[in-house]
Parts: structure tokens; sequence; C-alpha cells
């Protein structure tokens, strides 16, 4: 059950799919992990977004940070990473992707792509949780696949 109030607040971002990384930064300050998920009896991480592209270990980023953002232990902002990640997925009225599909925005994408599987029903669950973290700015008009 989420507490009320914290004493303070770790801030984190830039994750993009370093999950040893985040572990050990969690470990430094303080986080145990109990029950399946990283909580601190004081404080709260609220994360900067980014948590996608680059690293190898991006689904493992997703699942800790997504799990203690459920646990109350975590709140979360999505970054431009994420962003783009819904732009590719989603399409405009006319059928054409929000991001172009174009070999530099693969390039950029392919990690989190190939990791996730593209188009798979995980990709569009994590999609689906990108949406939950936009402060519902995003109202994508259509899904493409």
């Amino acid at each position: 059950m989420p507490r009320a109030s914290y004493e303070g607040y770790d801030i984190i971002g830039d994750l993009h799919g370093h999950a040893d990384a985040l572990k050990q930064l969690l470990d430094r300050l303080g986080y145990q992990h109990r029950q399946g998920r990283y909580q601190h009896p004081e404080r709260q991480v609220i994360f900067l977004g980014d948590f996608i592209d680059r690293g190898p270990q991006q689904l493992e980023v997703l699942r800790i940070v997504q799990d203690m953002v459920l646990a109350g232990s975590a709140q979360a902002v999505m970054g431009n990473h994420e962003l783009n990640a819904l732009g590719w997925f989603f399409a405009d009225d006319q059928g054409q992707p929000l991001r172009p599909h174009t070999d530099k925005n693969r390039q950029q994408h392919q990690a989190f792509l190939e990791e996730v599987g593209e188009g798979s029903a995980q990709h569009r669950e994590w999609i689906e949780w990108f949406l939950t973290i936009t402060g519902k700015l995003i109202q994508p008009w259509q899904n493409p696949a």
C-alpha cells in the first residue's frame, strides 16, 4: 500500500536499459529488495524517464520501475525515449506512424524493439504502460497493428 507521505525523494533519470547500474544505485541509496520490489522506509524514487533504448537490460529496468510505481515506492515520468516509442507504435488517422520509420529512428529504437519483440503482446503491454505515465497528454488515434 502506498504511503501517504515520504521524508525525502531520490531523483533518477536516463537509465536507458542499464538494470545492473539501477540496482546498484538503489542499494547505495538504502532501498531494500523485499517482496519482489525495491522499497525504502522513508524515501521514494521519482524516475525521470528514458528507461529504454541503448542498454542490454531494458525489460528488467521497466519491470523494476513498474513494480516500484505499483507498490507506491516510486513515481515515474515519461522521457523522450518512451514518447518516441509511442510515436513509433501508433499511427495518425491517415495510417502514418506518428514517428517516421526512418533508418535513423529505427537505429535509435532498435535495441528496445529487439528486446521486447516488435509488435508482440509484450510490446503492446509496455506501450500501454507508457501511456499511464504520460499524464494523459497523448491521445493516439489508432493502433497500426
